[in-house]
């Protein structure tokens, strides 16, 4: 069995489209853009900058992503959790392996989500590590974050697997040298893919 599960959050974890969406049209609003959000959805799974380059959106990027970071946490409530999320990390734990989120989220908006959602009474369980870009690493498809995850929980590539929605996530995993499953119910498409993030177990036994 792997020694390290990492996951991504957004269309792994959390179906939070909605909630993008809400933001990406205050953001528009505010900001007068006129990119639709079909355009932004391409690009989910990399660092917001890297999207707004993506959009080919030069000006005002701190005033854009203050505007989208503060509509986000105001519409937690636009954030669900996936069926059987909760319990297949829990599941995960009992069975001794260590478990991470490696997204491009930033930290706070992160620990918004992961320490206030809720389903069927519970929250999620503690995660061994959680890495939001920072400063010396390069966001996904680049491989430095998930590096860095694994480094921090001392576990190698071997023992390690990413789950994650979008094509960003296969390449980050490659180029890492770790297995990955896609997430088929979340927001992008690759050719090998689990239907269900309950599915997971299955894979274990």
């Amino acid at each position: 069995m792997k020694k390290l599960f990492a996951f991504d959050l957004d269309g792994v974890l959390i179906d939070s489209l909605p909630n993008m969406k809400m933001s990406w049209e205050i953001v528009k609003l505010e900001h007068k853009i006129d990119v639709p959000f079909s355009e932004y959805e391409k690009h989910i799974g990399k660092p917001f900058y890297n999207i707004l380059n993506e959009l080919d959106i030069n000006h005002n990027r701190s005033q854009i992503k203050e505007t989208y970071d503060e509509a986000s946490n105001l519409a937690l409530d636009e954030v669900k959790i996936y069926p059987n999320a909760i319990r297949v990390l829990q599941e995960l734990k009992d069975r001794g392996c260590k478990i991470a989120i490696c997204t491009s989220k930033d930290i706070n908006r992160v620990k918004n989500v992961i320490g206030s959602l809720i389903l069927d009474g519970e929250k999620f369980p503690k995660f061994d590590y959680v890495c939001s870009p920072k400063q010396g690493l390069r966001g996904k498809p680049a491989p430095d974050q998930l590096l860095y995850t694994m480094a921090f929980c001392n576990v190698d590539p071997s023992d390690t697997v990413y789950v994650g929605d979008m094509d960003t996530d296969r390449q980050c995993a490659e180029r890492a040298g770790v297995d990955f499953i896609h997430a088929e119910y979340g927001y992008g498409r690759c050719e090998v893919s689990v239907k269900s993030i309950k599915t997971l177990i299955s894979l274990l036994d």
